[in-house]
């Protein structure tokens, strides 16, 4: 293990006098973080820590080959220079402490609040770092499912990345080993003890973290936790439905499939008396990912044994299919703040339209535009996710409500609300960034931090958009292997906001079906009709030149033919 910096330089490790016997550890924070602490909290006179660290450390511990095997290590940051003037990339870290509990001391005030971001994303995490340097809080990452750098890094960052963006620490699990919620409190804890810090909030990033926020934030004994007992109604779709049934409100007809073979669907559409088509899920899924419209016995059949015997798209074996009534209307997000500060416990923010379309056996998403949340012909949407919300527990931070509703010509009124699903996280799609911009003295980055932290959320007088925002989904029109496209200088629409690329050159390309496949997103705020001009130009307008995958060896080999 190669020597580090002091880590009595460190932002947020409090400085150490020689009449004290220090707690032996490396904690590297980002070196290019703000300092966390005064000038006068530092002491000059200090032990020369990595002396100390190698001199302790056991041949086990020094060995790269064991490091990667400790369960007891984690990546906190990274060393930009080794003594011997080497670059490396990672800081690998053996919490070790000495203790004598005979020599009973005083523990040191904390020093520095701080906050876990838990699988954050680089978009939404750059804002809540900002809103967290507000609260002079300390940001701590955890990355249950450590990235390589071959995915997208906005979406699935290294910790490398999380670090260059202004994290200052970083947690991912053991080398090798799966994330275990137990063993990253418990090094929380020790992270906590030995920089004399105080988590006050865990905040979820994304849809597979849901669940674990509120088990990590009770478990590093935080009280600023949403309703435990519903922590599983808050990701699977079919708990969920029970939960929301028992506070009376309607949800949809379904079922629990277990066959492997799909052949229990049939007799589920019967039991239920559903007509075509009908709706098959899994259970855990995230960004529309495994969601199938079948309007036949035989695609029900099929794409039910096909979840029954996949992994997930959290990585999670699936137990069961869900085989849904399929429900008419348009679809909508609702989101939502929830904090006891508030006057009726959770706030509806802002309100999306899903314009979508029935292709490749999938509802596929074309735009999603920003409507007025206080406008009377959606307060039935606005009652009806508020009751969801406290149906599921979410008690602290952003909800995220979708569901389908018909309109009324005769009362010009969104009615029958019906829930597709509810996430106790902040909205994808940037859509708490396009609210921030569109609705005047709203800072959702902020709020969402106050609630998960305990503190008093500040609301904005009303949440009407001053402008409108809109999400336009761009899908390449033909499948194979990506050599050009064109059409991607979104820049030049008069309301662009801005875009993101999801495909590059060299990889495969299909017309889209879940939220990733998708070639690229435009996001445009202006006027409603201005935005919806430029959606339809963005879409139109973007081509893409592909080259058609080969054919493998198999298919040009004819059958031996029979003697």
């Amino acid at each position: 293990m190669s020597p580090s910096p002091n880590p009595s330089n460190a932002p947020g490790t409090p400085g150490r006098s020689h009449s004290r016997n220090p707690s032996i550890s490396e904690m590297v924070l980002n070196p290019d973080a703000p300092a966390l602490c005064s000038p006068t909290e530092r002491i000059e006179d200090e032990l020369p820590m990595t002396e100390h660290h190698d001199a302790l450390m056991g041949a086990e511990f020094k060995n790269p080959e064991s490091i990667a095997k400790q369960p007891t290590l984690a990546t906190l940051g990274d060393t930009p220079f080794t003594n011997d003037g080497d670059q490396v990339e990672h800081h690998r870290v053996v919490a070790t402490e000495f203790v004598d509990p005979v020599k009973f001391e005083e523990p040191e005030p904390v020093l520095q609040n701080a906050l876990v971001l838990l699988d954050p994303r680089i978009p939404d995490c750059i804002h809540l770092i900002e809103a967290g340097k507000k609260r002079s809080l300390m940001i701590m990452a955890v990355v249950p499912k450590p990235s390589d750098g071959s995915k997208m890094v906005e979406y699935y960052p290294t910790a490398e990345a999380l670090l260059e963006c202004g994290i200052h620490q970083v947690y991912e699990p053991p080398m090798g080993s799966k994330f275990d919620i137990v063993e990253c409190a418990a090094m929380l804890k020790t992270i906590e003890a030995q920089q004399n810090l105080r988590f006050l909030g865990v905040v979820p990033c994304r849809e597979s973290s849901v669940d674990f926020s509120d088990i990590l934030g009770a478990l590093l004994g935080l009280t600023v936790v949403n309703d435990l007992g519903l922590a599983n109604a808050r990701r699977d779709k079919g708990l969920m439905k029970v939960a929301v049934a028992n506070a009376g409100l309607r949800v949809a007809k379904y079922a629990r499939l277990t066959q492997r073979d799909g052949s229990d669907a049939l007799k589920a559409i019967d039991e239920l008396e559903l007509s075509y088509p009908v709706v098959v899920k899994t259970p855990r899924g995230m960004s529309t990912m495994d969601v199938f419209i079948c309007s036949s016995a035989e695609e029900a059949v099929d794409h039910t044994a096909e979840i029954v015997r996949s992994v997930g798209p959290d990585g999670r074996r699936t137990q069961y299919a869900l085989l849904e009534e399929f429900i008419g209307g348009e679809e909508f997000a609702i989101n939502l703040l929830a904090s006891p500060t508030t006057p009726r416990g959770v706030q509806v923010t802002d309100i999306w339209l899903y314009h979508k379309i029935n292709a490749e056996g999938t509802m596929v998403n074309t735009y999603q535009e920003m409507v007025d949340p206080h406008d009377p012909a959606y307060s039935s949407l606005v009652q009806y996710a508020e009751g969801v919300c406290r149906a599921v527990g979410i008690k602290y931070g952003m909800a995220h409500v979708e569901v389908k509703a018909k309109f009324d010509e005769t009362r010009k009124k969104w009615i029958d609300p019906v829930m597709i699903e509810v996430g106790a996280r902040l909205a994808g799609g940037r859509k708490a960034i396009m609210a921030q911009q569109s609705i005047p003295h709203w800072q959702p980055f902020d709020a969402m931090v106050d609630a998960h932290c305990g503190f008093p959320v500040r609301m904005p007088p009303s949440f009407k958009p001053g402008k409108h925002a809109l999400q336009v989904y761009v899908s390449a029109d033909k499948s194979g292997i990506l050599k050009n496209y064109h059409g991607d200088d979104f820049e030049r629409l008069p309301t662009y906001n801005s875009h993101i690329i999801l495909k590059n050159i060299g990889e495969k390309v299909n017309p889209a079906k879940d939220l990733m496949s998708f070639a690229a997103y435009v996001w445009l705020i202006g006027e409603p009709e201005d935005i919806r001009r430029d959606a339809n130009r963005a879409r139109d307008e973007f081509f893409v030149d592909v080259e058609l995958e080969p054919l493998p060896e198999s298919a040009f080999k004819s059958e031996t033919p029979s003697k």
